[in-house]
């Protein structure tokens, strides 16, 4: 009975006038509209969602891929500049070593020993193979920064001019007199445990005679006095003068020429003539 009624209203539907089939077409249309707008709008905006949340993930995994590469960027940049300066002082030592008037062999710092803050000894990586042997001046192209001291085959360490057990003799440039020059920082024979609470003292040159004027900025080289040191070899500017304890000398208080914290490649001076 069911459907004989449901076909007969079909029937009945389908056969009625124009008119009056044009009227219900537009009820049913105008009851539809507003579930299939609401239905249009609904699967619109999971659709536009769908859009965003994807578009928003491709914009994170760009910006990702961005700051990977920007970082390998940048670490290529540092890289280059440590090479390109690393070039440069490799060519400024083989400059100064060809027109040195000393046999030298170039070598490279490998370690070093920091002793309350101020450096005292560093390592090279040469040695016995290559004719250092102890008690040889180890230089820069700015000066001189200490010597040798315990040698093996591939390597040896260097007592750097800042440690107190460095002693040499010195002359001051311009004036010609002579003092020794002692190194301001931890004795290698100290207490370390205790000595990292203490400020190390600057680079000094004792026993200068009371009468002389040594003025601020004056170079202070080697004397060639001792065997060790040949005479010339520079080794700081005068900062500031002052009186010992006894006040029967004066003593000068020097910066090093050359920077002892930013070592990285020195030479050895083996011998006298360049080969």
């Amino acid at each position: 009975m069911f459907w004989v009624a449901l076909a007969t209203f079909f029937l009945v539907l389908l056969n009625l006038p124009s008119s009056v089939s044009s009227t219900l077409r537009g009820f049913f249309r105008d009851s539809l509209a507003t579930y299939q707008g609401a239905v249009t709008r609904t699967l619109s905006g999971l659709h536009r969602t769908s859009s965003a949340v994807g578009t928003m993930t491709d914009v994170v995994k760009e910006r990702d891929a961005l700051g990977r590469e920007a970082a390998l960027l940048r670490t290529r940049i540092r890289s280059l500049e440590l090479v390109s300066r690393e070039n440069d002082e490799l060519r400024t030592l083989l400059k100064f070593k060809q027109r040195f008037e000393f046999r030298t062999v170039a070598c490279e710092v490998i370690a070093r020993d920091d002793g309350c803050g101020w450096w005292q000894t560093i390592r090279l990586d040469k040695g016995r193979d290559e004719g250092i042997a102890e008690n040889m001046p180890v230089i820069t192209p700015d000066g001189l920064i200490g010597r040798t001291t315990e040698v093996s085959d591939q390597a040896c360490d260097v007592l750097l001019i800042s440690d107190r057990s460095f002693k040499s003799s010195v002359r001051f440039e311009q004036e010609g007199s002579y003092g020794i020059l002692q190194g301001g920082g931890v004795s290698l024979s100290g207490f370390h445990s205790t000595s990292v609470l203490c400020v190390p003292t600057p680079i000094r040159v004792i026993y200068v005679r009371n009468d002389l004027t040594i003025k601020t900025g004056e170079p202070v080289v080697t004397s060639g006095l001792g065997g060790v040191f040949p005479p010339g070899l520079m080794v700081g500017r005068v900062v500031r003068m002052g009186s010992d304890e006894t006040g029967l000398y004066q003593h000068a208080e020097v910066e090093p020429a050359a920077d002892l914290a930013r070592l990285h490649h020195v030479l050895v001076i083996t011998g006298q003539g360049n080969p």
